[in-house]
């Protein structure tokens, strides 16, 4: 299990990463077209390889779910 400071480090790096890649793809599309900005969109999400199969990506999802009651409150009887 991972502290709550290592996870709050890693939301950090990943609100990094996504700011400089909203910032990377805003300089990108300044000056083309709708149809060239989705081609360059389409492009830049296609990279993610994965050797795995479908299949076995799915498997590992569901494996890996776990259960929690947050929110569970919320649907006490008790509670209005």
């Amino acid at each position: 299990m991972i502290t709550r400071e290592d996870a709050i480090k890693r939301i950090e790096g990943i609100e990094r990463e996504l700011a400089h890649l909203r910032e990377e793809l805003a300089q990108s599309w300044a000056d083309v077209t709708p149809e060239e900005r989705t081609r360059e969109f389409l492009r830049k999400c296609g990279g993610w390889e994965d050797t795995r199969s479908p299949e076995e990506i799915v498997a590992e999802i569901y494996s890996s779910r776990t259960v929690s009651d947050r929110g569970a409150h919320m649907f006490d009887e008790g509670q209005k």
